[in-house]
């Protein structure tokens, strides 16, 4: 029996992965229950925590398998062998990033985990759970600061008023609609603080063709990586410290602060020598 398998959905295709495996375990559940073999689904845990099953089960035997395969871009056999591994699990973690987050129907997707694991009651028991990767705590620190392409007015109000400058109004570009602009040379420079662009970016040879459509492009990064080959008309790298490093100045050993997940601000000081 397998335990170990790699499928690759086509892009925005996991829900109907999602679906697709559900589906299987609504046949089984119903095979099982005419031979009067254990159940598949968790039927006590069902009845105590979740609500509107039949709803949901209804909207599962009303979608096509020809819709399925079509979408998931998965044959019915592979979507079969997930199905198999899933219930043959008694435990079950399901992890997801922003591959599932950030495209359009990306709430019926996470539903559609969600409504997964509960079928089998793996919520809220050791070993199983639903396990989203969030953006690290220092991402959250940027949004506390105003780094955003849309900031609310409010907090560009509240930045003039203490730092006494007038801070441009105008929109800027998430990293989808900023490669688009390079595409269209209307940005012309690039600045990365950090990351790997060219190779983070979901596709991979248009965020390359985009990049090398810039005047300029500017990685300041405590390492190399792959995105500083990429490069616009100049390229300049521009090597920094890291947070973990020690950073030792004229004034004396510098620090500084980063959120936590609980969006607590303190001070960090690097303990390492610098690289």
């Amino acid at each position: 029996p397998t335990n170990t398998a790699y499928f690759r959905p086509a892009l925005g295709g996991d829900m109907a992965v999602m679906r697709g495996i559900a589906k299987y375990l609504l046949q089984w559940e119903r095979e099982a229950q005419a031979k009067g073999e254990p159940a598949v689904f968790d039927h006590a845990f069902i009845a105590e925590h979740t609500s509107g099953i039949d709803a949901y089960l209804a909207a599962v035997d009303a979608t096509p398998w020809a819709h399925i395969i079509e979408q998931s871009g998965l044959s019915q056999a592979e979507i079969e062998l997930a199905a198999r591994m899933y219930r043959k699990a008694e435990r079950v973690i399901m992890c997801w990033a922003m591959g599932v987050t950030q495209h359009r129907h990306s709430v019926p997707t996470v539903q559609e985990i969600v409504n997964l694991q509960l079928l089998r009651g793996n919520v809220g028991k050791p070993g199983a759970g639903l396990s989203p990767v969030r953006g690290h705590s220092n991402v959250q620190g940027d949004r506390t600061m105003g780094i955003d392409e849309k900031p609310p007015v409010r907090l560009l109000d509240a930045l003039e008023k203490r730092f006494h400058f007038k801070v441009p109004r105008e929109h800027g570009h998430n990293a989808v609609l900023a490669i688009k602009a390079m595409e269209e040379q209307r940005a012309k420079v690039f600045i990365g603080l950090g990351g790997n662009f060219a190779q983070a970016t979901p596709d991979t040879p248009r965020t390359h063709a985009a990049m090398r459509n810039c005047d300029l492009t500017v990685h300041i990064a405590t390492k190399l990586n792959r995105s500083h080959l990429v490069t616009g008309r100049d390229a300049l790298i521009l090597p920094c410290l890291g947070r973990t490093e020690i950073d030792l100045q004229a004034e004396g050993p510098q620090g500084v602060t980063v959120e936590d997940t609980f969006s607590m601000v303190h001070i960090s000081h690097g303990q390492l020598k610098p690289r």
